[in-house]
């Protein structure tokens, strides 16, 4: 065999193993990076944030766009969205998001919806998402909306794309989560269902570990 073939032929093997590498290298720098973000979040016992709603809703011209508080209680897996939206008569609507031990609360003006998660698919799915996701468990919210994740980076953000399985029985197709490389925190939620709407949550300005008494979770 000649001496240019040989080289030719390692040079081929040297390609295929910085393939390998590269691909092997991005996929530990994706599990390293979510259970450094798993392991920062811990620390946080509990959350409150300004946080705001934006809705796309397939035919409507405009977005909705609401303003408010995220309140989070680790240990005790509650979590509280409270806006303050606008309608198109101009009038204040208050709207609230609950998740109380099984419970999913939805308030939005006078209506009140409550729904029990040991019973309902797409509201226990809605819990786990938004718990797993503040709670910087990556890999449990790729897990139970059956799907892979991937990442990316910003000058801000680590963004954590996730393609829900189409056999996942959920109301969503695409999700994604971008946390803060300051302090590692759930900054920005996008959650995309299969009907076209899109909700994406903002929660930017955040006090860590102040005290929260449970009763704000009270319904």
């Amino acid at each position: 065999m000649s001496t240019k073939r040989i080289q030719a032929m390692l040079l081929g093997i040297a390609v295929v193993a910085c393939g390998f590498f590269s691909a092997g290298a991005s996929a530990q720098d994706k599990d390293q990076v979510a259970a450094s973000i798993q392991k920062k979040n811990e620390s946080y016992k509990t959350v409150v944030s300004s946080c705001t709603q934006v809705k796309t809703m397939k035919g409507m011209k405009k977005n909705v766009t609401s303003q408010g508080k995220m309140y989070f209680i680790r240990e005790a897996n509650q979590m509280k969205m409270q806006f303050t939206g606008h309608k198109n008569s101009g009038k204040e609507k208050d709207n609230q998001l609950i998740l109380n031990g099984d419970k999913v609360i939805m308030i939005n003006g006078g209506s009140r919806n409550v729904f029990n998660t040991k019973t309902d698919h797409n509201m226990k799915l809605l819990q786990q998402t938004l718990l797993y996701c503040i709670k910087g468990q990556i890999a449990e919210a790729a897990k139970v909306n059956k799907s892979a994740f991937n990442l990316k980076t910003t000058d801000q953000y680590y963004v954590f794309d996730f393609d829900v399985a189409k056999s996942a029985k959920g109301r969503w197709n695409h999700l994604e989560a971008s946390y803060s490389k300051k302090d590692m925190s759930l900054c920005i939620l996008k959650l995309e269902e299969k009907n076209g709407n899109t909700t994406v949550y903002n929660t930017l300005q955040k006090e860590f570990n102040t005290v929260l008494t449970p009763d704000i979770f009270n319904y």
